[in-house]
This record gives C-alpha cells, sequence and structure tokens, in this order.
C-alpha cells in the first residue's frame, strides 16, 4: 500500500509538472511552473524537500537530473481529498455537496456530472 506524502500548495504545483510529462528534468520543471515566478534556487529546494518527503526520486542522467513521481496522481488526489473532507467539512459530503451547488461553483453541466457519477457509485455497491 502507498504511503500517504501531505503536499503543500507549491509542491502540488510542482507534482502537477512531474505527473505531466512522466519524468521531468529540473528545466522542465522551472519552465511548467514559470508563471509563479519561483527562482531557481526555490524551485530547486522545494524538489529537495519532496524528495525527503518520498514524493519523488531524482535521478543523475548526466548531463540532467530526472525527477520521478513516487505517488500515484489519483492516490495523492484522493487522499487530499478526504484531507479537505476531514478538516473543513468534518467529513460530511453532503456539506460539500451542499456548498459546491449553494455557492455556483458548478455550473449545470458540471451539476450533471456529479448527479451521474453518484448514480454509478450507488449502482456499483
Amino acid at each position: 500500500m502507498e504511503r500517504s506524502v501531505s503536499l503543500s500548495h507549491s509542491e502540488w504545483l510542482i507534482m502537477q509538472e512531474i505527473w505531466k510529462r512522466g519524468t521531468a528534468t529540473f528545466r522542465e520543471i522551472c519552465d511548467g511552473v514559470a508563471a509563479q515566478n519561483w527562482s531557481k534556487p526555490a524551485v530547486a529546494a522545494f524538489l529537495k524537500r519532496m524528495e525527503k518527503k518520498g514524493a519523488i526520486s531524482c535521478e543523475e542522467a548526466k548531463p540532467v537530473k530526472l525527477y520521478r513521481p513516487l505517488i500515484q496522481k489519483e492516490a495523492a488526489v484522493q487522499e487530499e481529498t478526504r484531507q479537505i473532507l476531514d478538516r473543513v467539512y468534518g467529513g460530511d459530503v453532503a456539506l460539500l455537496a451542499h456548498s459546491l451547488v449553494s455557492s455556483e461553483a458548478l455550473d449545470s453541466a458540471e451539476v450533471e456530472e456529479l448527479i451521474t457519477l453518484l448514480r454509478k457509485g450507488r449502482e456499483g455497491s
């Protein structure tokens, strides 16, 4: 079973770039998060911290380093969702759904998609 790794917002942005590519060089990661206006030393510090956490691995592939994910995107998203559900909504899924719908965070197509997913979930159990 994959262990849980907690990621900061900045680390999520970097993980998105690594997951998108499968493996990524430092330059590719920097280019991918360029909109954040982080310095290269800041990106390097995030990568080092993520490696210590066990979220990524770093391999010397002269002349560059290759970064690979050690956690699966789907598992990380599910874990993060569970943490948010517990922390913010006290584990109350209905409250989460109500919050999304009443705040108009979802458009009508997204509401229909959510209804379809819920029906499929009920049929699958």
